[in-house]
């Protein structure tokens, strides 16, 4: 889920992929930045929407940009430039001084965008003001160098004539004395013109950074544009809520699929929420999808829902089902224990939200149960913020919201069954559980702590075409 957003985000420029990869959360002593992170946002929607000949012009300039880490690595250690790292330097002083030229038509004003003017390097490295995205050493640099160039254009000249093969040797060897003198002339520029550059180096170095955090923060602007997503509210009280939620991941699945996505509404008011439901009930796309929410508004983002109201945290942790670790010789309990000894460590410094998935579905529903109402209880002595879904019954603890998946609690599962039966073919169930999910309610409704979990195991297995045999001892065993 996170790596599509991420692919999502479209930076152009090699130092915008390079701020991507480098995202991290803003935590609670940066509250400011974020709301100011956020505002940017805002302000560059609105102005992509105003000023999109502009956008078009700057990122076609970022297709321009090149990575000159390496020559300014070289430069920083005063190295002689050759002419190809001259040319980078060149071509990105020109590519940059355009896209400050379109910025400032732009007229927003972000504080960490700092552009500083290269038309100094730009005339330095172009002294004939030809304005071409090339470079030679010129023989504008030096009137040495132009004279000699003019004697070995003068030898080339008799060389080509000459017929006397005596005469063309010694030609070419008074030729080849010429070159020398020349590399050595383009040598002394090339270190001239290094010494130069070097002073510009650090101006050079903010561009770098501003044209990467320019890129980044465009792309986060044309992200929200493409998904509707929304400028969360900010509030310092511990609560979270979500409206319309979605995940823009599992969206284009089922788009694709021309199927619905079912938004969910959460409100997390307490420092604990439970959800419950059946397996199959969307338990733990809807947890994934809160903490990618979570996730990317820690990140500066907007966030995928209707309308949020948000408090800042310093941490977000999952303990999904995906914790198993074959590598280690760790079972699913065990990998989990082992995370969550590294939730109790920072919950006691920091605050933060934590997502448990079906925690302890590894053991013993007797022991799981008990193992959940303990680390809920404990929980409860910390400010962090714990999500915790479940198919277990009789939770029962005091002081915390639950929520629970609608499923399929509506379903009329004797039609469904003829339904399924007469579309595929009764005793074939391979398409059966695509025809389900159809079906299944992926919405949360808030619930008292005595509502019990549905039982809804036995009918799915009737729905997927289960032997009935074995579904009539269940059926039986159940009552």
């Amino acid at each position: 889920m996170k790596s599509f957003i991420i692919n999502e985000v479209n930076t152009i420029t090699p130092y915008g992929e390079k701020e991507k990869a480098n995202i991290k959360i803003y935590k609670k002593e940066n509250s400011e930045k974020l709301i100011k992170e956020l505002n940017y946002i805002e302000n560059m929607i609105n102005s992509l929407k105003e000023n999109d000949m502009v956008y078009d012009n700057i990122q076609y300039e970022f297709c321009k940009i090149k990575n000159i880490t390496n020559t300014l690595n070289r430069l920083k250690q005063k190295n002689a430039l050759d002419e190809i790292e001259l040319f980078e330097i060149k071509n990105f002083a020109i590519n940059t001084n355009e896209i400050i030229k379109n910025y400032l038509k732009l007229n927003i004003n972000i504080d960490y965008i700092n552009f500083k003017n290269l038309d100094a390097v730009v005339k330095m490295l172009d002294p004939d003001e030809l304005n071409l995205t090339t470079f030679q050493i010129y023989g504008a640099y030096s009137k040495k160098l132009l004279h000699i160039r003019q004697n070995k254009l003068n030898i080339e000249k008799k060389i080509f004539s000459e017929t006397d093969k005596d005469n063309i040797e010694k030609l070419k060897q008074e030729r080849l004395e010429i070159v020398v003198n020349e590399e050595q002339e383009e040598l002394r520029i090339r270190k001239a013109l290094s010494e130069k550059l070097y002073n510009y180096l650090n101006d050079i170095n903010e561009n770098i950074k501003s044209i990467g955090k320019l890129d980044l923060l465009i792309a986060k602007a044309n992200l929200a544009l493409k998904y509707n997503a929304i400028k969360p509210n900010i509030n310092r009280e511990n609560k979270i809520f979500f409206k319309d939620l979605i995940n823009p991941s599992l969206q284009t699945i089922l788009s694709s699929q021309n199927k619905e996505y079912i938004p969910i509404t959460i409100d997390i008011d307490k420092k604990i929420t439970i959800i419950s439901g059946a397996n199959m009930g969307g338990k733990s796309v809807s947890m994934k999808t809160i903490a990618l929410n979570l996730y990317l508004f820690q990140c500066g983002f907007y966030v995928f829902a209707k309308e949020a109201n948000l408090c800042v945290l310093d941490f977000i942790y999952i303990i999904s089902d995906d914790m198993q670790d074959i590598n280690k010789g760790l079972s699913t309990f065990g990998a989990e224990i082992l995370k969550l000894k590294e939730i109790t460590k920072l919950m006691k410094l920091r605050d933060g939200f934590i997502a448990l998935d079906e925690f302890a579905r590894g053991t013993n529903p007797i022991e799981g149960r008990l193992l959940l109402k303990a680390i809920c209880e404990y929980f409860k002595k910390y400010n962090s913020i714990s999500l915790i879904s479940t198919h277990l019954d009789d939770i029962n603890i005091d002081d915390v919201t639950y929520y629970q998946v609608v499923g399929l609690k509506n379903v009329d599962f004797d039609g469904l069954k003829r339904q399924i039966d007469l579309k595929i073919g009764v005793g074939k169930s391979s398409k059966g559980v695509q025809i389900l999910q159809e079906y299944m309610d992926y919405r949360l409704e808030k619930v008292s702590k005595e509502t019990k979990v549905p039982k809804d195991a036995i009918n799915i297995c009737r729905l997927l075409g289960l032997d009935n045999e074995i579904v009539d001892i269940a059926d039986k065993l159940s009552k």
